[in-house]
């Protein structure tokens, strides 16, 4: 019953599906992968991704895998890989992420925490070090 009030664009396989005109208010979790188009007053938290559409308007926390942002967020968001905000999506809030992507025109008003991944180290370049030993 669910797939029969997805919009014609939206896969199925998509997961769960918030569309536009719908209004929630409360805390939501997903374990998969979930698209919002609607309005949210509240935290969302996914296991997976989390697609926040051109019509959503989000006034809550959002914590997830990765997020995609083309609406409205007005809260702090969390990534533990990675945050895209393309036009028209805006950020209003603190960031928490591993990588970030800005598209141009998109907005992002807050602090950015850029989160190291745990136990990786970037070796030096071999090649800068001989240099610098060779000069002495």
């Amino acid at each position: 019953m669910a797939e029969s009030n997805r919009p014609s664009g939206v896969p199925a396989d998509l997961g769960a599906y918030l569309g536009a005109g719908t209004k929630i208010n409360g805390k939501l979790h997903f374990e998969g992968q979930a698209t919002i188009d609607g309005d949210v007053d509240g935290e969302i938290v996914s296991a997976s991704h989390v697609t926040v559409g051109q019509q959503a308007t989000v006034k809550g926390k959002v914590s997830a895998q990765s997020i995609l942002v083309q609406g409205k967020v007005m809260a702090d968001v969390v990534a533990e890989k990675k945050l895209e905000i393309q036009p028209p999506g805006s950020v209003v809030g603190d960031v928490t992420t591993l990588s970030l992507v800005i598209g141009d025109g998109a907005i992002l008003e807050g602090h950015i925490s850029m989160r190291k991944n745990e136990g990786r180290v970037l070796p030096i370049r071999q090649d800068v070090v001989k240099k610098e030993g060779s000069a002495s």
